[in-house]
């Protein structure tokens, strides 16, 4: 069990990590994109501008030390309840806003967006259920942790990618102009 946690902690962390460097990179971007979000008072949205990647970047710290990796799953839990909630409204309502979550998109948030905010959310309680049960150790057979780490790093390229693989499974648009 040790090295399903530890897959799912590193999964998170690169996730958490990935999408706060992308927000404090283009700052402007994510700013940009909390505007569509009628449902976010108005007033928290500069806030949210800078304590979301905060947010993001303190889950990647207490799952990375060995002593607060159950506060680490649980905290990653409760945020990623939130971060399944926001596309969930927007596809519920019909609306079309687009994904900022690692940066500029041109992508509307969609069900992959549910989809990948919910297996995030899995790996945190499956974490949680882990660390609750046996603790939040490493394991220790090289041979475990090396399939736990190329796991983590398999599914965090999913996450991140998930609007590219999306697109693949999209009908084509044509525009304009006449074939070859």
């Amino acid at each position: 069990m040790l090295y399903v946690s530890l897959a799912c902690r590193i999964t998170l962390a690169m996730v958490m990590t990935l999408a706060a460097v992308a927000k404090l990179r283009s700052p402007g971007d994510f700013a940009d994109s909390l505007k569509n979000f009628d449902f976010i008072p108005v007033w928290s949205r500069r806030p949210l501008t800078w304590l979301v990647p905060a947010a993001e970047l303190l889950i990647t710290l207490l799952l990375a030390v060995p002593a607060t990796v159950t506060v680490g799953f649980v905290a990653a839990a409760l945020f990623c309840v939130g971060l399944t909630a926001i596309p969930t409204v927007v596809v519920l309502r019909g609306t079309q806003v687009k994904c900022a979550c690692f940066g500029a998109s041109e992508v509307p948030m969609s069900g992959w967006h549910i989809a990948r905010n919910a297996v995030l959310l899995a790996a945190a309680v499956l974490g949680s259920i882990v660390t609750f049960s046996v603790g939040g150790g490493v394991p220790g057979e090289v041979a475990g942790i090396v399939l736990a780490v190329v796991a983590a790093g398999l599914l965090t390229a999913l996450t991140v990618f998930v609007d590219d693989i999306a697109a693949l499974f999209q009908t084509p648009v044509v525009t304009g102009g006449r074939g070859r």
